[in-house]
């Protein structure tokens, strides 16, 4: 095995860990935040800070509904952009569009990916084998 083999295998096991795809995507929606100048939206930063301790409940190995909050508001953003797109500004605000795009397929693509789903725990609830 040469160097330039190993380094990239060593590369690609890096890149498949759960935890790197998460600071993926905490980068990502860090960037499409800041990119939106939602400073003074209240709502844009609750948005944000539940994104990043959702983020931190499945990097901690989470059940499905963290993942699923996740996925749901991702989907809102999708719906954000929509609208900017119906509205047809999104050639007057193409970083932000860009931005979201982004922030959305990294979520979506981190989310569904082997090695995260892999992580979730079972969903807590009363045990069927315990049934008195």
């Amino acid at each position: 095995m040469t160097t330039d083999s190993a380094s990239a295998s060593t590369l690609l096991a890096v890149l498949r860990r759960p935890g790197t795809l998460l600071l993926c995507v905490l980068l990502a929606d860090t960037y499409a935040y800041f990119i939106s100048n939602a400073g003074d939206s209240p709502v844009g930063l609750l948005v944000y800070l539940l994104q990043m301790f959702l983020l931190y409940r499945i990097w901690r190995g989470a059940n499905l509904v963290p993942w699923l909050l996740l996925l749901v508001i991702s989907g809102y953003e999708a719906f954000c952009v929509r609208q900017v797109l119906d509205a047809g500004v999104a050639a007057d605000h193409r970083s932000w569009v860009t931005a979201h795009v982004v922030a959305i397929a990294t979520t979506v693509f981190v989310l569904i990916s082997p090695s995260v789903r892999g992580r979730l725990a079972p969903v807590r609830g009363s045990d069927p084998r315990r049934v008195a």
